[in-house]
This record gives structure tokens, sequence and C-alpha cells, in this order.
């Protein structure tokens, strides 16, 4: 598993796509979330490639659920080429890490219970530009190397009011 953060505009997030990908996590109804990703699409990339997102962009889909349409319409809100965060070391440290820790290394979901956004199936996270801020005062505290990427991330985050986006 590996532990992967963006920095993650928050703000636009919660005004412009949030109610659209809680609406369809508990429907399962994924037209709104494509409308949006059609009327986007200029500023959208692929969130594995990176490239941008041409006109047949969704042959590459193999899912065609609210999770992988979400995937795509999120990327508007940050750079998936700008991975930080933990990488590999996610599974040694989750085990060591208090019960803060681990939420600072984390954040919230988004959805109901049973109906969680979940792109990659192995857990999906965000922060809100606060919780950045208390998450980097949790983890400096720590003083442990594993930890510089993510943190160097989060006092970028917290500099831009920015939120974070978690995903393995």
């Amino acid at each position: 598993m590996e532990h992967k953060a963006f920095a993650f505009n928050w703000d636009s997030f919660e005004q412009e796509l949030y109610p659209t990908l809680v609406k369809a996590l508990e429907t399962g109804e994924v037209q709104e979330i494509i409308n949006f990703i059609e009327r986007n699409r200029k500023h959208l990339t692929d969130p594995y490639e990176g490239q941008p997102l041409d006109d047949r962009w969704q042959s590459t889909l193999a899912n065609r659920d609210v999770h992988e349409y979400g995937d795509y319409a999120l990327t508007k809100y940050y750079a998936p080429d700008e991975a930080a965060g933990v990488g590999d070391t996610w599974s040694d440290l989750s085990d060591e890490l208090s019960t803060a820790a681990t939420r600072a290394l984390l954040g919230d979901t988004v959805g109901s219970t049973g109906n969680l956004f979940d792109p990659g199936r192995m857990g999906s996270y965000f922060q809100r530009p606060e919780q950045a801020r208390a998450s980097l005062n949790v983890l400096k505290s720590l003083d442990m190397p594993e930890l510089a990427d993510f943190c160097q991330l989060l006092s970028e985050c917290v500099n831009k009011k920015l939120g974070v986006y978690i995903t393995f």
C-alpha cells in the first residue's frame, strides 16, 4: 500500500463537486458527475497518467462507477503528478503511530458508511485546510524522517490555505 498525498483545493471542491459526489455515492447515479467532467474537461487530467482528457476519455474507464468518475472529476482540485506522502512506509508507520498521528496522516472520508468514496479501493481521505494545520502540528512534533515529505506538503498547504487529498 502506497500512501499518496496531494495539495487539494478543498474550498472549491466543497462548493462545486462535493454535493454532487455525495449524492452520487448515495444513489449510484453517475450522470451528474459525467456532466461535471464534460463542463470542466479542460481543467481535468487522467488521474493515473496526468494527461489532459480528450474526447475519448471515457473509453479508458474500466468500472464506470461513481468512484471512477469521481476520481477523474477530482483532478480539477489537485495535480496527480505532484504526489507526496509516506509512500510504501505506510504499513510500518501505521502500526507504530498513535491514533492521533495516524489520523493526521489520513483525514476524513467522504460519503456515508457503506458508501464511502474510494476510487483505489484501498482508502481515500480528505483534510480541510484547518485539518492540515492540525495534522502538521501533530506530525512535526514526532521528528520522524519518514514523515518529512508529508510534513513538507502539509506546510505548503497551510501556507496556501489548501486542504489535502490522501489516497492509496
